[in-house]
């Protein structure tokens, strides 16, 4: 993700979503990478699905579960994509 290869980062969601299909890291991975591809209409409908396996998630809980060990440069790219797809701040 980080290094820009979003449509790779979709693929292996897609292969981990097929097995597991309420897999929430992977629905993350798969509409940030959209988002940052300018599919915006298909990243929202990915942040729909997120939203329902996990109703209270905002980039600020994002932040705080992740912050303490994530690269600065991992989380951005995290926090912009789904900024871009919609998810609320708080």
């Amino acid at each position: 993700m980080v290094a820009g290869r979003f449509e790779q980062a979709i693929e292996w969601a897609d292969r981990a979503l097929h097995d597991q299909p309420r897999l929430v890291t992977a629905i993350r991975i798969k509409l940030v990478a959209k988002a940052h591809l300018g599919r915006l209409d298909e990243a929202r409908a990915d942040l729909g699905r997120l939203l329902v396996l996990d109703p209270g998630f905002t980039i600020a809980r994002y932040r705080a579960m992740l912050a303490p060990a994530a690269v600065p440069k991992f989380l951005d790219c995290f926090v912009a994509g789904l900024r871009l797809a919609g998810l609320p701040e708080e």
